[in-house]
């Protein structure tokens, strides 16, 4: 167990100092989460500010670990400038742990809405792989691509490939798996 964990679980025994914590946590996590969204879209603060109606002098503040004033609207605003939802929800103090040991940049980084996964072009990897089709054991061609939309008009040999057993992967997923034995998955990576 780690030293930060450790020293947490002992020390969010105390009530005071739980909520203390937690409250500052959640300020530092807000507005660094602000500004590293911020940054992954090459924005500056004055352009942030202007979408929402504020200055920049006055949209600072939002990335500010100490600011601690936070209105629901504002950060909507601020949400919507960014093109994220905003999400807020009630947490065990046990999660606050797991939060503050997984506190990085890449952790606060998220998709805008253009890049999101689940609305994106889909690959569907086939990778000559072999796969059970209504029944019949169907071998297929790799490098078929895919939309939401035409998925289901896809056909390989007469055989619909939504009835198959292929695999939806987002283009900028790396992970490769094949089928064997009539359609048994064997996973050759680890999920991202």
């Amino acid at each position: 167990m780690s030293d930060l964990r450790q020293n947490l679980l002992s020390e969010l025994r105390d009530s005071d100092y739980r909520y203390a914590y937690a409250e500052s946590f959640l300020n530092t996590k807000i507005a660094a989460q602000i500004k590293t969204l911020r940054e992954q879209r090459g924005m500056k603060q004055a352009e942030v500010g202007a979408a929402i109606g504020t200055p920049q002098s006055g949209y600072s503040r939002f990335e500010d670990a100490n600011h601690s004033v936070w209105k629901t609207d504002t950060l909507w605003k601020i949400a919507k400038a960014l093109d994220v939802r905003l999400n807020i929800s009630f947490e065990t103090f046990g999660s606050l742990i797991d939060d503050k040991e997984h506190f990085t940049k890449e952790s606060l980084q998220r998709s805008s809405f253009d890049n999101d996964p689940t609305f994106t072009e889909t690959t569907v990897q086939i990778d000559r792989s072999v796969g059970i089709c209504g029944g019949a054991v169907t071998s297929l061609l790799a490098g078929v691509v895919a939309t939401r939309d035409n998925i289901a008009n896809l056909s390989v040999r007469g055989r619909h490939l939504d009835r198959c057993n292929v695999i939806p992967v987002h283009r900028s997923i790396a992970r490769e798996k094949r089928y064997r034995n009539y359609g048994r998955r064997e996973d050759t990576t680890a999920a991202p």
